[in-house]
């Protein structure tokens, strides 16, 4: 799957996870289409704080989010 594709996949699940259960995750809490690209996430979380979309924990794998990646990047 290309890049572009898993990214908006991600953030599509980040929005609905943060909408309906809450803003504190891991990526391995979410859907196994999204987990199997765990590496290339773990280098797209820091692009997201960057943009103060999600804030990392000391283990760089979880995260709260604090800004909705539709705020930032529109509803794509």
């Amino acid at each position: 799957m290309k890049k572009s594709k898993i990214k908006k996949k991600f953030l599509f699940h980040l929005e609905h996870f943060y909408r309906n259960f809450g803003n504190e995750w891991s990526i391995d809490e979410f859907p196994e289409e999204i987990t199997k690209y765990k590496e290339f996430l773990l280098t797209f979380l820091p692009e997201l704080e960057e943009k103060e979309i999600i804030e990392l924990k000391s283990d760089k794998q979880s995260f709260i989010i604090i800004k909705l990646p539709s705020e930032v990047f529109g509803d794509k």
